[in-house]
């Protein structure tokens, strides 16, 4: 699961782009609980959703997900 720091970071780059949970599960084609289980640490994102989530939230894996990527 996604550390505190990383759900952090996810949680801040989603509200610094003002996108709701929802605005963000649309983008990045997923529903919003799966948007909030990613936020409170209950999932992983897979491969392909952390690099849409990076995308949308103008990051990089690296940053976002430093603690699951392998760099």
């Amino acid at each position: 699961m996604l550390t505190a720091q990383k759900r952090q970071a996810l949680i801040e780059s989603r509200q610094a782009l003002r996108l709701t949970r929802t605005e963000l599960a649309t983008l990045v084609g997923v529903s919003f609980e799966h948007i909030k289980s990613l936020e409170y640490g209950r999932v992983n994102p897979s491969i392909p959703l952390m690099y849409k989530l990076c995308k949308e939230l103008n990051s990089t894996p690296e940053e976002l997900f430093k603690d699951i990527v392998c760099v």
